[in-house]
């Protein structure tokens, strides 16, 4: 059962990212990871729970089956804990801007077009002007979405003399209170779950951060049909804006969050082959199900930036460092081909990789991806030849 998640920041938020080389400021990443609300509510519900040990992991949900669970209104979300799916909760129900976008590079006011599918250099629709690439979060109407943050000094107490410490101011840049931040959950074998709870979400909780309502909602899930009559439209564009081949179907994956592929992706010192790094990322972006489903697929352009993350895994006892990985940054476009028609094979497995997401740590919002994304068909750029 999918539900939408509305959050309302009642106090400023700091959601954790890295830290600026200065180590002056603590700065917030820009949207709620589904991760983060995972741990949250999870402290909501063992701070509740009469079973709960620490010996099992700090506020880690596990479904007791006591004779109290009947009563408690996280039953539901309890027993299936570990195969919730959240996605990342972005301002609004924004959704990160393709690599794709561009707009003009001299009015702003000028409208955000797609050029996945559009060949030459770009100019801008409107003015005939040099086009740049957008970066941020877009609406449903592909305006610019801006988060807002606020600056707030802090400065350690001395445990010893509880004075100030000596060299120990620091600014935290926190999402500002009063904003909502949208998404989703999937909950598998849970009829109903609370409407409403209010919890504390991030860091810094015990010093007033983090305190925001969140509302759950229940909706209908995607289907297959959806997802059909989008490929169907996407051959038709592609057909009239590009050559193509008609023995082939064309279908393009658009990246809604990073993505860890379950294949780890290695940095390159050298030079590499354009097709050595196609079939490389395609290994790691197309699943397996995807990969069996007919003819190869093969991807056939690729406009994608890559990131490298760390990590502290809190369910291990001592030390909970995780290795450093190569992550495909969200916005990341990939154009596929395969060969013959749009069959029920290709369009389910199609449907699932939309629905699952891709690569590793799905349950937590990485790897959401759209498969043919409607903003492709938004070819509004001209090239310098028109």
């Amino acid at each position: 059962m999918r539900y939408a998640v509305t959050l309302e920041l009642k106090s400023p938020a700091l959601v954790g990212d890295r830290r600026e080389p200065s180590a002056y400021f603590l700065p917030s990443r820009d949207f709620i990871p589904g991760g983060v609300l995972r741990a949250a509510l999870a402290r909501v519900i063992t701070e509740g729970c009469p079973y709960y040990s620490e010996a099992r992991g700090y506020h880690w949900v596990r479904f007791a089956a006591g004779s109290e669970c009947a009563d408690c209104m996280w039953c539901g979300l309890c027993a299936s804990f570990e195969r919730v799916r959240f996605s990342h909760l972005y301002k609004d129900g924004a959704r990160v801007a393709p690599l794709t976008a561009y707009h003009c590079k001299f009015d702003s006011s000028h409208s955000t077009f797609d050029t996945l599918l559009a060949p030459g250099r770009l100019r801008c629709p409107e003015c005939k002007e040099r086009v740049e690439r957008v970066s941020g979060y877009l609406d449903d109407e592909y305006r610019d979405v801006a988060v807002n943050r606020r600056l707030i000094m802090r400065l350690a107490v001395d445990p010893y003399r509880g004075v100030a410490q000596d060299r120990q101011l620091y600014a935290l840049r926190v999402l500002d209170a009063g904003q909502t931040f949208l998404g989703w959950l999937d909950v598998p074998d849970a009829d109903t779950i609370p409407e409403t709870v209010e919890l504390r979400l991030g860091a810094k909780t015990t010093v007033g951060l983090g305190r925001a309502a969140v509302r759950f909602e229940r909706k209908a899930g995607p289907g297959p049909e959806a997802t059909k009559q989008r490929i169907e439209r996407f051959q038709e564009a592609i057909k009239q804006l590009t050559e193509t081949q008609p023995e082939y179907t064309y279908f393009s994956l658009t990246l809604l969050s990073d993505a860890l592929p379950d294949t780890e992706l290695t940095p390159k010192t050298g030079w590499v082959s354009t097709p050595e790094l196609r079939q490389e990322v395609a290994q790691a972006v197309l699943p397996p199900p995807l990969r069996s489903a007919g003819p190869a697929v093969e991807i056939t352009k690729a406009v994608a930036d890559f990131k490298i993350y760390g990590g502290y895994c809190t369910e291990v006892k001592g030390d909970g460092r995780q290795e450093a990985r190569l992550y495909i940054a969200a916005g990341s476009v990939f154009l596929c081909r395969v060969r013959g028609e749009l069959n029920d094979g290709l369009l389910q497995a199609l449907f699932h990789l939309e629905n699952q997401g891709v690569g590793l740590k799905t349950e937590d919002g990485y790897g959401a991806l759209c498969v043919c994304d409607e903003f492709h068909l938004n070819n509004g750029g001209v090239s310098d030849e028109g």
